[in-house]
């Protein structure tokens, strides 16, 4: 390697700019400013850190390359650059140049490195220097992310950093924010004529004709390649270029894409969209749009809405085809970005066919079989569903997939909560039939067993667990203790069994398993089992108040059903377990995110529903509250208030958006966790729920929490004839199939140890997760929203001078809120729902709701009818005309409404106190 030292042992300083080389390594420069601090070697970028960076974390593992290239030239063989022959040199007092050339090259690429009083660019410079034409089939960046690998909490929260990418042509973007979600945070913008249209796990492409076209799978992008003309000719020169800038904020990221040219995006209610609504998307930019044209003209309207703001264009789409439907916006002498949704059947129709699916396509009944009753995990690709005696290669410890723990046990709890709303004789009899046959006395221990009763077998199946000798054959440890200790399938079981519960309260009829006081006993047992076996078995990992499980917030609703039935008492010991975890997550651990894993997606649905319960009940100070025997101390909290669980509201709500779409927009990306699996929807309702009711500024996590809920529901295989029953799987046998998660390669191997081009999985494994989480998610908001004006989240609304009408789409009709900068209110049902079809009346005061609601079993009964009111509010409903009194508890006013015709009508009048 020839390296060309032009200053050495030298520092220069004009105008606040620093250039230096280190004089251990003669080929290495550093620049910096009050911004940016930038270590360029002769391989690329070694460090990048802000000045402004308490931590002085650095963003760069280890390096971040030089451009590569690959070319061609007539009909010869692909090349790879030659790049043993480097110079670098500082060539003024705030730029690094690295030139790869030498005699008889037949170009030369010259990559420039120079401050600016905003950050660093990175200019490249590719040059023809024969006599030859030559093709550039691929150019490509590396950027890999640093992750501090040592497993302790400060060195994955203050020095780690994660990457996020944006791959949409020339509207193209990386940034990088800690794990912790606090600033700064780094991003790389493409400057003109530059842009990435392909990733492949490693590299960023700015042309990938070449390694595009090697890899087998569907992508949104064309794989391009570029020629550059003989030396001296006109096209003999392409040039490409990137910005750096430290951002402190979210909106400051988003300032920053408008500031250089770029777009930044919004859209409403998400980017997958139900066919029965509209979506609204805003290109935020200073460039000169076009056009925006769709990929289905035929079946695609694309309708300008105009400027709320300057340089805030507004648009409406309404897609008539089911699947991928990609938008192109031309701006700027050929310059293009993309906006990929998704279209759905609505909502409305996905729950109920998913819960349909699962009861008629995903249960095996067979008395011979062990696993009689079991709902397992189908395959879409195949056409089967998946069996202990079908395994597809998930044998041994890998069993877990067909048979327990999150993939499998998932699935009767979301049929059980959906049917609270829509109840079906013949999904609540599957899921009693699973429950006899599968669960008791098999997957979970008896209340007559000792020890451990009620207790939950784990991994790799129940049968297993049970039998030493066969657990001997297929591990190599906890061969000492009875495998019930994973926590993490303990809140499934208890959600299964207190959405029974519900509905054998509501619809005694309809079971015949257990009754009510059967379900809530299975519900209570089942979540004391949860806080007391897996750390009593296994304290050294499983610590039952340190590690966020998905759906363990039910917890909440299990107490208010025992205090409801006069059991003050289990309610009074549960309320406390579950106020041990709230304080240990608010007070007794900086950075309480993990789960499963040292930095976890799954732990932001419950760290969300701990920080409300302690922002909304008032809990007491204690002294050696709880012992952790591991650690060898007593916690205690003599000082307990609300404003702390605020306070940890933000900062796991920052937190929670390190993994989640925020500012990129594609469906797979837009809301959703990366790779957009169930995650997204359980997540997604605490950053929905904290806009309703905490959030100063609200439409921001409106919007995001939106598209949250809608997100993974583009996973699911649902369609009409006309389409042939789905996008990721077409066939009748698929309708109503889910994907576990989403592959956004090109192609590539999943965790589960499958091969997937682009898309959605074949299998749906832990999708119904994100179902269940969507039952609790699911409503309609009004809102006017200060970019978008006057929207319906989940609905169809329009308006006159004197109301507004509000048709509810959100897939359930049994929530609906109206938001504002001054106030709240939200209606609940408890069964029933909003009348189909019909409109939800707003005065355009906000003082007055009018609806219908539907009664969906046809007989007489009691609905639970509850509105939330911002404090200072007075409520007064009528039913058919005649008033309806309500009590009133923490802003919360309730009743329950004589449901005995076909419909009722409701209004709720406010005003102040």
């Amino acid at each position: 390697m020839r390296i060309k030292i032009c200053i050495c042992f030298l520092l220069i300083s004009i105008c606040g700019l620093n250039l230096k080389s280190q004089g251990v390594e003669a080929d290495k420069f550093v620049l910096s400013n009050k911004n940016i601090a930038v270590t360029i070697n002769s391989q690329g970028i070694e460090s990048v850190t802000s000045p402004r960076d308490s931590y002085n974390a650095d963003v760069v593992a280890s390096l971040w390359r030089r451009p590569e290239l690959t070319y061609r030239i007539l009909d010869g063989d692909w090349l790879a650059m030659f790049n043993e022959a480097v110079d670098i040199e500082a060539d003024s007092d705030s730029s690094v140049v690295i030139t790869d050339y030498q005699p008889g090259m037949p170009q030369k690429m010259e990559t420039r490195y120079s401050l600016n009083e905003k950050g660093f660019d990175m200019d490249i410079t590719v040059q023809s220097m024969m006599k030859w034409s030559f093709t550039i089939g691929d150019m490509f960046l590396s950027f890999p992310e640093r992750w501090e690998r040592d497993g302790n909490p400060e060195s994955i929260f203050e020095r780690s950093y994660l990457k996020r990418d944006y791959i949409s042509g020339n509207g193209s973007f990386l940034f990088f924010t800690r794990p912790s979600g606090q600033p700064p945070f780094l991003m790389i913008l493409p400057k003109a004529n530059t842009g990435f249209e392909y990733e492949d796990g490693r590299n960023y492409y700015i042309h990938s004709y070449l390694s595009g076209n090697r890899t087998r799978g569907t992508w949104r992008q064309e794989h391009s390649s570029c020629v550059v003309g003989p030396a001296g000719s006109s096209n003999d020169i392409v040039k490409y270029g990137f910005r750096f800038r430290w951002a402190n904020s979210w909106d400051e990221m988003r300032q920053i894409l408008y500031e250089e040219n770029l777009f930044d995006i919004r859209v409403v209610p998400g980017m997958s969209v139900p066919d029965d609504l509209t979506a609204q998307f805003l290109l935020h930019t200073k460039n000169r749009i076009d056009s925006i044209t769709s990929e289905f003209p035929d079946e695609t309207v694309i309708t300008y809405i105009g400027e709320n703001l300057p340089d805030h264009f507004v648009y409406e789409v309404d897609f008539d085809r089911l699947g991928e439907n990609m938008l192109t916006v031309h701006y700027g002498n050929g310059k293009k970005t993309y906006l990929e949704f998704f279209s759905t059947e609505p909502v409305e129709t996905l729950i109920n066919k998913r819960a349909s699916f699962i009861v008629n396509r995903q249960q095996h009944r067979d008395p011979s079989k062990w696993y009689n009753g079991l709902f397992s995990v189908y395959d879409m690709k195949n056409s089967v569903l998946r069996s202990p005696d079908d395994t597809d290669g998930f044998d041994y410890w890998w069993g877990y997939v067909l048979t327990c723990d999150d993939p499998a046990l998932c699935k009767a709890p979301y049929v059980a909560a959906k049917n609270v709303y829509f109840p079906v004789d013949e999904e609540i009899e599957a899921v009693e039939y699973y429950l006899e046959n599968f669960v008791w006395d098999k997957l979970q221990r008896t209340d007559k067993d000792d020890p451990y009763p009620y207790g939950i077998y784990g991994v790799p199946n129940w049968k297993v667990a049970r039998d030493i000798d066969a657990r001997a054959g297929m591990r190599s440890r906890q061969l000492d203790r009875m495998q019930v200790w994973r926590s993490y399938d303990y809140p499934h079981m208890f959600m299964l069994y207190y959405h029974m519960y519900q509905i054998a309260k509501m619809y005694p009829s309809k079971v015949n398993y257990l009754d009510a006081e059967g379900y809530l006993e299975r519900a209570f047992m089942t979540a004391r089992a949860f806080f007391l076996y897996p750390y009593e078995i296994w304290g050294e990992y499983y610590k039952a108040y340190e590690i966020g499980c998905y759906n363990e917030l039910v917890i909440e609703d299990i107490i208010a059903a025992l205090e409801d039935n006069g059991r003050q008492d289990d309610a009074d010991w549960l309320r406390g377990e579950y106020e041990k975890k709230v304080k240990f997550f608010v007070y007794d651990n900086k950075y309480p995110y993990s789960s499963e894993y040292s930095f976890d997606r799954t732990a932001f649905e419950s760290s969300y529903a701990f920080a409300k319960y302690g922002a909304v009940n008032k809990m007491e100070p204690d002294t050696n509250l709880w012992y952790d025997k591991i650690r060898k101390v007593w916690y205690s909290h003599p000082s307990v208030s609300k404003k702390d669980a605020l306070d940890f509201m933000e900062r796991q709500l920052y937190a929670g958006l390190t993994v989640r779409g925020w500012l990129e927009t594609k469906y797979y990306q837009l809301g959703a966790d990366g790779g957009m699996s169930y995650m997204a929807k359980m997540g997604g309702w605490s950053i929905l729920d904290y806009g309703k009711y905490f959030a100063d500024d609200s439409y921001g996590w409106l919007q995001l929490g939106y598209a949250s809920y809608l997100s993974s529901w583009s996973l699911m295989n649902t369609g009409t004839e006309e389409s042939d029953y789905g996008f990721w799987s077409p066939g009748k046998e698929n309708d109503g199939a889910m994907g576990w998660a989403f592959m956004s390669s090109k192609h590539g191997r999943a965790w589960i140890r499958k091969e997937y081009d682009r898309g959605a999985w074949m299998y749906d494994g832990e999708a119904d997760l994100g179902n269940g989480a969507g039952i609790r998610i699911a409503e309609t908001i009004l809102t006017n929203d200060p970019l978008f004006g006057d929207i319906a989240y989940g609905g169809i609304l329009t308006k006159d001078r004197r109301s507004y009408y509000v048709i509810p789409r959100d897939g359930l009709r049994v929530r609906f809120s109206v938001v504002t900068d001054e106030s709240v209110v939200s209606l609940g049902l408890d069964r029933d729902g909003f009348k189909n079809n019909e409109k939800i009346k707003v005065s355009r005061d906000l003082r007055k709701i009018s609806c219908s609601i539907e009664n969906r079993t046809g007989d007489s009964h009691k609905t639970g009818f509850s509105v939330y009111a911002s404090p200072g509010s007075k409520l007064r409903l009528k039913v058919d005309g005649k008033e309806v009194k309500m009590s009133e508890k923490d802003n919360v006013y309730s009743t329950d409404i004589v449901i005995d015709k076909p419909a009722h009508s409701l209004e709720l009048e406010l005003s102040e106190k």
